[in-house]
């Protein structure tokens, strides 16, 4: 066996996760395709983290995550992980290796809803230029007015359009409405095209020609790799687990309470 318990994914869920299990003494490997921090580098600032009362930009917890792997000396792994197969333990394959685990904390958080145009965005962090004259960002609700709050840095002008009443808090509502160069666009798109520099999208509202084009219309969860498997040493949190309920600290939470229960499972035999 490579490591007691195996965590996929290197986001707040997952991080916290490693964190607490290193405290207990529970050996554990974090898989991670990309980089830590996952989705949390998107976003514009956190403010219900209770700890950081003035907010937290994305990025800045990015490298607290980062902080505290070095700090606990986490095992992390940067390999996709490609199938997870239930037998005595869990075998997940990446395109490496494969590696066997008694408990498995999957922390893969959540992919976005794609439209059917090409050439579209859907994380800031795909967009790497420091400047941009127009955006545009397709959605309503909290990560469309977090992106226009982003991007409202880096562009001259950004269009928000939703197609019905806005489903933001009114926390994000009032930070939008600060800003100048966001523009609040009631309608919907009805196609995308490629022109010279940038896209034109024609909507019910109008045509807007713009720089960049982001999508925010609702995410899913990512759990292809075990929709099959029922197992109770199978753990899926934050994110992946939560539906509408994403939020960073509830990703923590998540992550310290699993490792709980398996340290619980691991000393009395029982998780509860």
């Amino acid at each position: 066996m490579d490591a007691k318990v195996g965590i996929i994914g290197a986001g707040p869920a997952g991080i916290s996760t490693g964190v607490q299990l290193q405290r207990y003494g529970i050996s554990h490997i974090i898989l991670e395709q990309e980089k830590i921090g996952g989705l949390v580098a998107n976003a514009y600032l956190l403010e219900n983290t209770i700890l950081y009362p003035h907010g937290l930009r994305g990025s800045n917890f990015v490298k607290i995550l980062e902080e505290y792997a070095r700090k606990y000396a986490l095992s992390i792994i940067f390999e996709r992980v490609l199938e997870v197969k239930k037998k005595e333990n869990f075998e997940v394959m990446t395109q490496n290796n494969v590696y066997t685990f008694r408990y498995l904390v999957v922390a893969t958080g959540t992919r976005p809803k794609r439209l059917s145009y090409f050439g579209v965005n859907y994380h800031v962090t795909e967009l790497k230029k420091s400047n941009y004259g127009k955006v545009l960002i397709i959605g309503g609700g909290d990560i469309a007015l977090d992106y226009a709050l982003s991007m409202s840095e880096k562009a001259s002008r950004v269009y928000v359009l939703h197609r019905s009443e806005l489903k933001a808090i009114p926390s994000l509502q009032n930070h939008v409405k600060k800003r100048k160069n966001i523009e609040l666009v009631s309608g919907e798109a009805k196609d995308i095209l490629p022109i010279t520099g940038g896209k034109r999208v024609v909507t019910s509202a109008g045509v807007f020609e713009v720089d960049e084009v982001l999508v925010a219309i609702g995410r899913v969860p990512n759990l292809e790799i075990v929709e099959n498997i029922r197992d109770p040493r199978l753990f899926i949190i934050g994110d992946a687990r939560n539906g509408i309920y994403r939020q960073t600290s509830l990703a923590i939470g998540d992550g310290i309470k699993t490792a709980m229960r398996i340290w619980r499972w691991e000393k009395y035999g029982n998780p509860e």
